[in-house]
């Protein structure tokens, strides 16, 4: 789905807009989620190098996937024509599941503590209501702790823990799960 063009200012007075990444911007993404990967790839579920050599144009589909979908959208926060912080929300399939969806969101290190987080989150969950999503989820590892707490500020709710999941560097680590329920 493609939503509203919404223009922030965060705590530094820079003004960024949020808005649907679309096919045209592929590159563009490709760039930020190689910055992002490389500031803080255990963060995330691909190596650091994943993004290095990902076809441009396999991003476009999935671009043009997301803006033509009822059960999911991606966020963008643009600092002027540049992606810099990104937010995806999935829809489950199957009857049973299409009100719940996951999230998944990646800021640039410069970018941090200034309230974007906060601000593509908070837009998350109001587009997530206003298309009738029930239930939000999403995942985090225990050592992200400013993620963890942006997510408790919110108001996500842990409700677990998976063991051992991530095997990074050689090693493996716990996530947490969050939920919040949107009434």
């Amino acid at each position: 789905m493609i939503i509203t063009v919404k223009n922030i200012k965060i705590k530094n007075g820079k003004e960024l807009t949020l808005k649907s990444p679309l096919p045209e911007d592929a590159q563009n993404l490709l760039n930020h989620l190689k910055i992002v990967a490389s500031q803080s790839y255990q963060n995330m579920n691909f190596p650091k190098n994943y993004w290095d050599t990902f076809p441009v144009e396999e991003e476009a589909k999935i671009l043009t996937d997301f803006s033509a979908s009822p059960s999911k959208f991606m966020i963008s926060a643009f600092d002027g024509d540049r992606i810099i912080g990104n937010l995806g929300c999935f829809g489950m399939g199957g009857d049973f599941l299409k009100f719940n969806a996951r999230i998944g969101m990646g800021l640039e290190k410069e970018f941090h503590n200034l309230g974007l987080g906060n601000f593509l989150l908070k837009y998350a969950i109001e587009i997530a209501k206003k298309n009738n999503f029930h239930r939000l989820e999403l995942s985090v590892r225990t050592f992200n702790l400013p993620g963890i707490a942006l997510y408790e500020k919110i108001g996500f709710r842990r409700i677990g823990v998976l063991k051992e999941i991530a095997f990074i560097d050689g090693k493996f680590h716990d996530e947490f799960i969050y939920e919040m329920l949107l009434n």
